[in-house]
């Protein structure tokens, strides 16, 4: 066996180092890939289910700022608003910070001082926006 070693040259075993860590790291970039995706359906149907059965009520956009980050270059936006969400029946007064994508055509809907609608979970106090972002 040591026979079979010793007729690779010296960067043979090197090479194979290197294929065997670029393998590692791809395998741990596809695992953290699935990971985020598996995140963005979650907070989507939970986004959905809260539209669907949240307490209706409404926001002031305190301050709404631009992350820098784009959904297909030009075609959202991503915003980070700080809202302050109305009192409900069950609800207190709420302060909270979102960030969510806006096609530049509602970007003016979202500015600071607007009012919005939104969705709060009684329970958690967990908000989602109920108007149109896209």
């Amino acid at each position: 066996m040591s026979d079979f070693l010793d007729a690779w040259p010296g960067w043979a075993k090197w090479v194979w180092l290197v294929l065997l860590l670029s393998l590692a790291q791809a395998a741990f970039m596809l695992w953290r890939e699935r990971r985020r995706r598996a995140a963005g359906r979650r907070d989507a149907q939970r986004q959905a289910s809260l539209r669907a059965s949240g307490l209706a009520s409404t926001a002031r956009v305190v301050a709404a700022r631009d992350t820098r980050r784009r959904i297909g270059d030009t075609l959202y936006f991503i915003v980070e608003l700080d809202l302050e969400v109305a009192a409900t029946d069950a609800t207190p007064p709420l302060t909270r910070t979102l960030s969510l994508p806006l096609s530049p055509l509602h970007l003016a809907d979202f500015s600071a001082g607007k009012t919005i609608h939104v969705r709060v979970d009684p329970a958690t106090h967990d908000i989602a926006v109920d108007q149109a972002t896209g």
